[in-house]
């Protein structure tokens, strides 16, 4: 009997300056918990769970914590970051990112998937929620360094060279706060 395949690694993208949402919205609450604390319990499932993110509150225990460089380098920054704070041996990993209103249903969606980015109704792929084998990661990393580096450069130039299949998630697994009416109408429903 063949035994199941080990749980992928997961990094979670929570280096934004929320400029949009005026404050820092990984700590704004829906049920009790912030938006930080949802996507945490979300992942907590995971073999490794890195944490990219220069916030001062409290994560679980066992949960590595990173900046990417520089800071407020971005998002492929901090991919690379999260990277090279996983374990040598890891063999894939979830990228997701720390601003959704419902990440149980994205990490579920990446779960039910061997290997891709989601993407919303209309195919628009969102590249902080793909699940990635770490060698193509690691590979392209060093293609990115080679050619300037990930300071400033977006997600999809990074997870998007890497040739996954798009897969269309349910609209509340791909919704995402970035304002500050995203978040009231997350709560309203």
């Amino acid at each position: 009997m063949a035994l199941p395949p080990p749980p992928p690694a997961a990094i979670v993208i929570a280096g934004g300056r929320s400029s949009r949402f005026g404050s820092d919205k990984l700590l704004a609450e829906i049920d009790g918990r912030t938006l930080l604390q949802r996507t945490m319990e979300a992942v907590s499932g995971c073999a490794t769970v890195v944490l990219v993110s220069a916030t001062n509150e409290t994560v679980p225990r066992g949960v590595v914590t990173v900046s990417e460089y520089p800071r407020w380098g971005g998002p492929c920054a901090g991919i690379a970051a999260g990277v090279a704070a996983l374990p040598e041996t890891t063999t894939e990993t979830l990228i997701v990112s720390a601003d959704l209103a419902r990440p149980a249903l994205a990490v579920a969606a990446l779960h039910a998937i061997e290997s891709g980015v989601l993407a919303d109704q209309d195919g628009n792929a969102q590249w902080l929620l793909a699940r990635v084998p770490v060698a193509a990661l690691r590979t392209q990393l060093d293609e990115l360094e080679a050619t300037g580096g990930t300071a400033g450069r977006p997600a999809r130039a990074l997870i998007g060279h890497l040739g996954l299949p798009t897969v269309r998630a349910h609209r509340d697994a791909v919704a995402d706060i970035d304002e500050r009416h995203d978040l009231e109408r997350v709560k309203e429903h």
